[in-house]
């Protein structure tokens, strides 16, 4: 009996290990919503209520920003020649009469998280908050967001001014193409260049203790550690707080080439950090980007006859990558050329040329353009070859046609001649 019940016993704590374990494997996050997204191709690797409406307070600005860097030129001079108003929460206290780059609003929009900056950016763009707020919906709609509702340009708590986050997760996305956006994101202070209304600098540290907490408050219990909430493989991207919203933060980290985006949405305090470091984290233990294709490669030639070059050479219009768990096998993705036919004559550098298939268990996953890496000139200038070939095997098979009825005629007459003697 007690050889039964020591192995029942041994039983239940293998099983218990085991379901500890398996369980371990995911993050434990306290914030009410979170996602765990690839860069590059959007997979999803970690997901919490990600399509519940949420609050997104500040998280709000990134596609303000966004909008502005499709709709400004970045040297633009904005003049405030209005009244602004009384502006709730983070501001530089702009004043009318004030002049500004887009580029330096930009900078205190992200940085500073100035409500006031997201306003005159706003108004600049579309004439009022109002038709702003049209403008970032139809932009969210162009992004395939599935829970967004916007009503300004800052966050400031409005019942009808909402998200989720994978929304969040998609807009950072886009916004994260733009150059200026990722420069800026991850900057750790701003300074704000002497006005009239300000005969002095001002200068406004980054609400992301990601870039720069240390010490002090800027702790979080890691792993069982105390460590510094600064955290070098995170190069943005933005934080958000409202009472209602509570902390929200979407953070980019990068390691070795390996980008990935979080959001949190309602944690508290500094486990926001915590929140999205375990995370970025995950993604980074866990799974493994690979490049199928590169785009700044030759991946095929094809000899063309009567051409100048004699050869045409072609690339992927974009690359192609997969993530996947690190031990998982990736030798059943194959890629499969498919070239135009015909090919028109002259080719251009850029011009479709086909297209390559990736395929995975033999099954087509995507397809991406071929382009030419160079041009492509017929030896008779600009006209087509294609087009002339055409026309010869036309002529040909016409002649041949003819010839073939001439003959059956002759045939015939002589078989007819033939049978009356």
């Amino acid at each position: 009996m007690k050889k039964i019940i020591s192995l029942v016993i041994a039983i239940f704590l293998i099983s218990s290990s085991f379901v500890t374990s398996f369980a371990d494997e995911k993050p434990n996050v306290l914030g009410e919503s979170a996602i765990l997204m690839d860069y590059d191709t959007g997979k999803i690797l970690y997901g919490k209520n990600i399509h519940e409406k949420m609050y997104p307070a500040s998280t709000t600005k990134v596609m303000t920003a966004l909008l502005t860097l499709e709709n400004c030129n970045l040297d633009e001079v904005v003049t405030v020649d209005y009244d602004l108003g009384y502006i709730d929460g983070s501001g530089i206290y702009i004043k009318q009469g004030e002049s500004f780059t887009v580029e330096t609003l930009l900078r205190a929009l992200l940085v500073k998280s100035a409500n006031d900056a997201a306003v005159v950016l706003a108004n600049h763009i579309s004439g009022s908050t109002e038709e702003f707020a049209n403008l970032m919906n139809k932009r969210a709609q162009e992004l395939k967001t599935k829970d967004t509702h916007f009503n300004n340009p800052n966050g400031l708590p409005d019942e009808n001014h909402y998200t989720s986050s994978y929304d969040l997760a998609l807009i950072a996305k886009e916004a994260m193409k733009h150059d200026k956006f990722r420069e800026i994101v991850k900057s750790t202070y701003i300074k704000m260049p002497a006005t009239e209304q300000y005969p002095y600098d001002r200068v406004f540290k980054s609400t992301n203790k990601f870039l720069w907490g240390v010490g002090g408050g800027n702790t979080i219990e890691y792993k069982g550690s105390i460590v510094n909430i600064k955290y070098d493989l995170v190069d943005g991207i933005k934080t958000g707080y409202t009472d209602v919203a509570r902390k929200c933060l979407i953070s980019s980290g990068q390691k070795d080439g390996f980008r990935l985006i979080s959001v949190v949405l309602k944690s508290e305090g500094n486990e926001v950090y915590k929140d999205s470091r375990t995370l970025l984290d995950y993604g980074f233990d866990n799974y493994t980007e690979h490049n199928i294709i590169n785009k700044d490669t030759n991946i095929g030639s094809k000899k063309i006859l009567f051409t100048k070059e004699k050869i045409l050479k072609y690339k992927a219009e974009e690359a192609f990558n997969i993530v996947t768990e690190k031990d998982e096998n990736i030798d059943n993705i194959k890629t499969k050329i498919i070239l135009k036919e015909p090919l028109e004559i002259p080719i251009r550098k850029g011009d479709n040329v086909g297209k390559i298939q990736i395929l995975r268990d033999d099954k087509v996953i995507s397809s991406i353009n071929l382009v030419a890496s160079e041009d492509v000139n017929s030896i008779l200038g600009n006209i087509d070859i294609n087009k002339i070939l055409r026309i010869l095997w036309f002529a040909v098979k016409a002649i041949l046609s003819i010839s073939f009825i001439v003959l059956s005629i002759i045939f015939s007459i002589r078989y007819i001649n033939k049978r009356k003697k």
